[in-house]
């Protein structure tokens, strides 16, 4: 057995929990957002994230919000492969507070914001079963071990291998913190811009373990490790002991032949007292184990002449029993308990900017904001790693691409329409992925991936549509929905059961209340569904799903 075992935990390098947005940026960052799902012409106070150049439409004054977002998703990943006692294996993730916080001070043309966001990540998935990848070599532990039962029986044991068992685990727990301000300012009644930055945080963590590794034999369930120690090595042992015995049967015999009795049987020089019962029945059973049927009716020169013939083919299977043990001994050190613990932190700049086109007296609005690329990477310290796949202070990617985002608002009457676009340049992005040679890649570079015909791990960029209508019902009351498509372009490549993106359908409702000329208390609820990916490996297969549900509630306070 190979340390290929466990190399799932080389594939956490990134923990890609985003819940709504691109492959690792969120953009559920209200509670307004989760009722419309359509915020980036907002001119609220949640523009201080969507729209940032649009705080200048709001009135002189201070402005605080504060959103939590309980969220609740499930992962899960299905597997075809042969022989495992599970085919499917969930991951889930149950964030109970995730929250946002924007502040504005507007006065005249000019409005200062500042915000605090979970910009990536912001939970924890936790398989507790582990994940397929775990089990693939030891589902074949059976097949592999095959061959001790014809040992084990000429040795009397029982060395027969039905089963296998495991207890697995996996959680890799990410959170990328945002703080971020910025300065608007409004050119005339048509157009303001924005300039800011975010500042991001990133702490990623993962715990794992691979315990009680163990095999069905002979019905009952036995620790790998200790079936192979305790039970077939000892077996393979005793086998090449006895063989090496019989090599040495020859010399033994020769003081007996050089004092004359090299013409007389076995039978014969038993009975006329040369040698004891146990000695004679070992030969007995020495040259039957060479395939001599009767060896009583052999003189000793002919028996030893026998096994001294046969001595050749003894010794390779000699060799053989010595390989093979040495094989299981080496396998029984791997199919212990295993554990890993590691975090990743490291921090970056997101530097954005943005314009708003304020039209038809303010009933039209159309805003566009660009996010630069965060260069940032995470600084791995390994607190325990009995695999020794990570490096103690190894710096690896975790780059958040630039992104581009352009929304429309209009209103007539009581309706509110907004509707969003997102571009995600995720192909210009390094997310801590390596190609065949153990490098970091962009992921649109063209290069060369171990067991995989990609050339890139990203065939396009991630993109989003989203549009959101509110009614209000009245000046205190208004109720909204709304649509979000998600779409990403991963090659197969890219896609593993631990890291995987898919396109998404996301459905939003709820509904603002205005209890007071200086408050409004917004509340949501999102569903999302994605769009299953199936993962070719040849002989088996891999199917990556996932749900997601979300409760959000918000409160915004004019100061």
């Amino acid at each position: 057995m190979k340390k290929a075992i466990f190399t799932i935990f080389s594939f956490i390098l990134i923990a890609q929990l985003s819940f709504a947005g691109g492959i690792v940026t969120n953009t559920n960052q209200s509670a307004a957002w989760v009722r419309m799902m359509a915020r980036d012409a907002s001119v609220d106070v949640d523009a201080v994230f969507f729209n940032p150049a649009g705080l200048t439409q709001l009135e002189d004054g201070f402005y605080l919000q504060i959103n939590s977002q309980t969220i609740k998703q499930s992962r899960t990943v299905t597997s075809s492969f042969p022989g495992l006692n599970n085919d499917t294996y969930e991951g889930k993730t149950f964030v109970p507070f995730l929250p946002t916080a924007f502040a504005v001070y507007k006065r005249g043309n000019l409005a200062l914001s500042a915000g605090f966001t979970v910009i990536g990540g912001g939970g924890s998935a936790e398989f507790n079963k582990g994940l397929p990848d775990f089990e693939y070599q030891l589902a074949s532990l059976p097949s592999l071990l095959a061959g001790l039962k014809d040992v084990g029986d000429k040795a009397g044991v029982d060395l027969s291998v039905t089963g296998y068992d495991v207890k697995s685990s996996i959680t890799g727990t990410s959170s990328y913190l945002g703080f971020q301000a910025a300065a608007s300012y409004k050119i005339n009644d048509m157009i303001s811009v924005a300039v800011g930055a975010r500042y991001v945080t990133a702490s990623n963590k993962y715990d794992g373990s691979i315990k009680d590794i163990s095999v069905v034999n002979g019905g009952q369930t036995m620790r790998a490790d200790d079936f192979i120690n305790q039970k077939a090595v000892p077996t393979l042992n005793g086998l090449s002991s006895q063989l090496t015995q019989i090599t040495q049967i020859p010399g033994q015999l020769q003081p007996f032949i050089d004092g004359g009795a090299g013409d007389f049987t076995l039978a014969q020089i038993k009975a006329n007292g040369y040698i004891d019962d146990d000695t004679y029945n070992g030969l007995i059973k020495a040259g039957q184990a060479i395939g001599i049927s009767d060896p009583s009716v052999l003189t000793l020169k002919q028996f030893s002449g026998a096994i001294e013939q046969a001595t050749p083919t003894l010794n390779e299977q000699i060799a053989a029993l010595n390989g093979n043990a040495a094989v299981l001994t080496a396998t029984a050190n791997q199919l212990a308990d295993k554990e890993l613990q590691v975090e990743q932190t490291g921090s970056g700049i997101t530097p954005f900017i943005g314009v708003d086109f304020n039209l038809m007296d303010g009933n039209l609005g159309l805003a566009f904001k660009y996010e630069m690329k965060t260069n940032m990477t995470v600084t791995t310290k390994v607190i325990k790693d009995d695999l020794g796949l990570y490096k103690d202070g190894e710096e690896v990617p975790a780059e958040m691409p630039a992104m581009f985002s352009a929304g429309l608002r209009y209103k007539t009457g009581g309706l509110k329409l907004q509707t969003g676009f997102h571009y995600y340049f995720d192909k210009a992005a390094k997310y801590g992925k390596k190609n065949a040679a153990g490098e970091f890649v962009t992921n649109g570079e063209e290069t060369t991936f171990a067991g995989s015909t990609d050339k890139t791990l990203l065939a396009g960029n991630s993109t989003e549509f989203a549009i959101g209508l509110q009614y209000d019902l009245s000046s205190m009351f208004g109720v909204s929905a709304g649509f979000l498509m998600t779409n990403s372009k991963p090659n197969s490549v890219y896609q593993s059961s631990l890291s995987y993106s898919l396109p998404t359908k996301t459905i939003g409702f709820g509904f603002v209340v205005h209890p007071t000329s200086s408050l409004d208390i917004d509340l949501g609820v999102s569903t999302t569904s994605y769009d299953k990916y199936e993962k070719d490996f040849g002989t088996y297969k891999e199917t990556y799903d996932k749900t997601a549900l979300v409760f959000a509630l918000g409160a915004s306070l004019k100061l």
